[in-house]
């Protein structure tokens, strides 16, 4: 093998502890969300982009939620490599969207986290399923999600603020 598929190789290769680094690394707002949009089949969706704050890794971020059903949510980060073509999700906040047999977890609020497997094995990244009380509604579910990416405050106050009536404790 030679000098240059074995750098290949190892570019390609994600660990754990790296996307654990690209969910937590400060990040900064750079292409606003504005507000939201009518999406696919019944769904309101916002759309954003993010950078770490040392540029390094770019980000965009979405938020869709249900027209009928509010418990219906989706928030998410997605990494866009910049020596790779496509993109990665690396985390989804859910919301309850009915439980099924094949999907229990559908049931509870919930997040989706990338797995360094599913990611080097080019399946389904995000996995990683884990039933969370963090938050019960959207409002809820943004507030988790803008302190888990760790978005810059002055960011976080301005394009996601907590809903009227709430103090930020963490800002």
């Amino acid at each position: 093998m030679n000098t240059s598929a074995i750098l290949l190789f190892l570019i390609a290769m994600f660990t754990e502890e790296f996307l654990e680094a690209l969910i937590k690394c400060p990040k900064v707002v750079i292409d606003a969300p504005l507000e939201m949009k009518h999406g696919r089949s019944g769904f309101l969706k916002k759309s954003f982009v993010l950078k770490s704050l040392d540029g390094q890794y770019s980000f965009s971020g979405f938020i869709n939620q249900n027209l009928t059903f509010s418990e219906n949510f989706s928030i998410g980060l997605v990494y866009n490599p910049k020596e790779e073509k496509g993109t990665i999700m690396l985390l989804r906040c859910n919301g309850a969207h009915g439980g099924t047999i094949h999907h229990p977890h559908h049931a509870s609020c919930h997040i989706h986290t990338s797995t360094a497997e599913g990611i080097n094995n080019g399946v389904k990244s995000e996995a990683r399923i884990e039933l969370t009380t963090e938050y019960l509604t959207i409002e809820e579910a943004i507030q988790y999600y803008v302190k888990r990416i760790n978005v810059n405050s002055i960011d976080g106050q301005k394009y996601f603020p907590p809903p009227s009536g709430q103090i930020d404790l963490f800002s």
